[in-house]
């Protein structure tokens, strides 16, 4: 994957975690419903933490591909 790809993909990686944190929050806080379960906040959690890792990595490739310069 090329260069310029990889950093755009790990900016939608992370875009992507920070909707689903928007949107979880949101939604437990303008929801009239009281009895949500535990994996209601569990599923997301782990999917942003997977997704951000993932875009963070990415990022991380990059920054050892460049070349060191004096």
């Amino acid at each position: 994957m090329n260069r310029r790809r990889q950093e755009k993909f790990a900016d939608l990686l992370l875009d992507i975690a920070k909707y689903i944190i928007t949107a979880v929050l949101l939604a437990t806080w303008f929801s009239d419903v009281r009895d949500w379960e535990w994996y209601s906040y569990l599923i997301p959690v782990v999917v942003v933490v997977t997704i951000t890792i993932g875009g963070l990595l990415l990022y991380k490739d990059e920054d050892k591909k460049k070349p060191k310069t004096k």
